[in-house]
């Protein structure tokens, strides 16, 4: 069970329109599942691609965090995954249970280079306003799995929607590869 699952059972209770207001911000998200009742979303101008992967083609780096499963080649380039799901608190893709043969990469841009964010599937592209977000209580989850997240919407079907912090996973990937260069 993922760290993030109790906060599902939380939020359930409350209603969040997330219809845009009139002065609202429409804001296009990419949606995926991150967990057994919780869904990962990531704007859309931050995406830069995504792509199947095989987790068998994924090159394991030795003495790199947990998170870090390793690279993979997109058209010659060196692309860094990062294990999504584990970031989260689920168990390691090499732990599963049931590994799919193909999972997908989100890509997003790096200041020097694409990096990719393992999860099993993507699912569409959904419209919030930025108005709905609201923050996750520091009192349910870890401060690094805080991190990670900007806070989360409600969608019309009562499923908790966890928007990702992309630019702090970008940060620490980027700091993790100076030390190893």
């Amino acid at each position: 069970m993922s760290q993030i699952e109790p906060l599902a059972e939380l939020v359930k209770s409350q209603t969040i329109s997330q219809k845009v207001s009139k002065d609202g911000v429409a804001t296009r998200f990419l949606r995926f599942p991150l967990g057994y009742e919780t869904i990962g979303l990531l704007p859309l101008e931050r995406l830069v691609e995504v792509i199947k992967v095989s987790p068998k083609a994924i090159l394991p780096i030795p003495r790199v965090p947990h998170y870090l499963l390793g690279i993979t080649n997109r058209r010659g380039e060196a692309i860094w995954l990062v294990d999504l799901l584990y970031l989260m608190g689920a168990t390691h893709l090499s732990q599963r249970e049931l590994v799919p043969e193909v999972c997908m990469a989100i890509l997003v841009q790096g200041e020097e280079q694409a990096i990719g964010l393992l999860v099993e599937q993507v699912s569409s592209i959904e419209v919030y306003d930025l108005k709905n977000l609201q923050p996750f209580p520091s009192q349910i989850l870890p401060a690094k799995l805080l991190a990670c997240l900007e806070g989360y919407f409600i969608d019309a079907q009562g499923n908790t929607l966890a928007l990702l912090n992309v630019d702090t996973i970008i940060q620490a990937v980027e700091n993790l590869e100076q030390m190893i260069l």
